[in-house]
């Protein structure tokens, strides 16, 4: 961050202030917060004192002409409402009122899902296949079984996984909430096999190909491969959407998947009610 005054935005201060946060969610607040300094700084302002409601919106409505995700702006909106939050030192209070455009839509994108029954054949068949990729199969089956974010699932060490209870502890959730998380037998079983084509000592559940800690790139590529256009978090998507469908409850869901809030759970109704919708198109007479 080379842009502005660092003293003044006390930056190092910030930065420290959000210990409690994972790895990832640090970077990517300090990643937004990043971008509202630089925008401020090409309309002149280099202290955060001088920031006020009409340039915050000024500098919002360009971020957003420039045709960035939904996403990635609500990620930077909320990274600069943690900021000012932070600066309680400054009256920064009313600004946080430009964060929410008038007329913007809070409406949440649906998100992905793979069909179970060609999930199943998928893990089924590389389970088969005598010649099967054993760490392919070993993480496929890791975020199809538990719902991890891919973050934690690279994160995950041998101790954190409990064969005999059948069960995974997540030490670093998002937010820095630890879990523990049912897993199947199969997944078990696909760990272990695995796992006895090592030799190393490393702590890492998953390694790469050069005996480092498997990254988060090396899971996307691997997802991609078996279920092109997908992302390791369609997978995580496909658990929850699943489970409901299945019966579980949302606050169970909530649970499972290591959500702060049930909202967020909540969006998962939304995409096992648009199914019910398609089947209800698809297969009742006067649904066409």
């Amino acid at each position: 961050m080379g842009v502005g005054n660092a003293r003044c935005w006390r930056l190092e201060e910030y930065r420290a202030s959000l210990s409690y946060l994972s790895p990832a969610t640090q970077h990517r607040y300090l990643t937004g917060l990043d971008w509202m300094i630089r925008a401020s700084a090409e309309l002149g302002i280099l202290d955060p004192a001088d920031l006020n409601v009409r340039l915050v919106r000024r500098v919002i409505s360009k971020r957003q002409a420039s045709g960035v995700a939904r996403s990635t702006l609500r990620t930077d909106l909320a990274a600069f409402s943690s900021y000012l939050r932070f600066r309680d030192d400054l009256d920064l209070a009313p600004l946080r009122l430009a964060l929410v455009k008038p007329g913007t839509s809070t409406q949440r994108k649906l998100p992905r899902t793979l069909d179970a029954t060609s999930v199943r054949a998928t893990l089924d068949g590389l389970r088969s296949h005598p010649d099967a990729n054993l760490l392919h199969y070993a993480v496929l089956e890791t975020l199809y079984d538990t719902g991890l974010r891919v973050g934690e699932l690279v994160q995950l060490d041998l101790g954190d996984v409990d064969f005999a209870g059948c069960r995974i502890s997540v030490r670093n959730g998002k937010g820095g909430r630890p879990r523990v998380v049912p897993v199947a037998q199969c997944c078990l079983d696909a760990m272990q096999r695995y796992l006895g084509t090592r030799s190393d000592r490393s702590t890492a559940l998953f390694l790469g190909p050069r005996g480092s800690r498997l990254g988060v790139r090396s899971v996307q590529r691997i997802v991609d491969h078996y279920f092109p256009g997908a992302h390791p978090h369609s997978l995580r998507h496909s658990y929850a959407t699943h489970l409901l469908e299945n019966g579980a409850d949302l606050r169970s869901l909530q649970e499972l998947l290591g959500h702060a809030r049930l909202s967020t759970t909540e969006i998962y109704t939304h995409v096992s009610h648009e199914r019910l919708a398609r089947v209800y198109r698809e297969l009742h007479p006067r649904g066409k």
